[in-house]
């Protein structure tokens, strides 16, 4: 099954696209679609975005896909997904 990957602001810049499609089994989770973000871009992205030791975003990268925020790894996909990946940042 497809499915999109949309990355915002300056994670489009770490990553080297805005958005990006993952073609992945049916049955597949978040994880496992991190698992692939992970193979194709992740020696791009510097050590504060990407913990390469557990292959995923670190905490202050959120991802979102029809009003829902991904928790859990386990979460699972549907084909057409877009999940949209935003970077958190405090100011003020």
């Amino acid at each position: 099954m497809k499915i999109a990957a949309i990355f915002q602001g300056i994670l489009a810049d770490w990553v080297g696209t805005p958005s990006a499609s993952f073609e992945l089994p049916e049955g597949a989770t978040y994880g496992d679609l991190l698992n692939e973000i992970g193979l194709r871009y992740r020696k791009n992205m510097p050590e504060q975005l990407w913990d390469h030791k557990n292959n995923s975003f670190r905490k202050q990268v959120r991802a979102h896909a029809d009003g829902s925020t991904f928790e859990s790894l386990d979460t699972p996909l549907h084909k057409g997904d877009e999940i949209t990946f935003l970077l958190m940042i405090a100011g003020g």
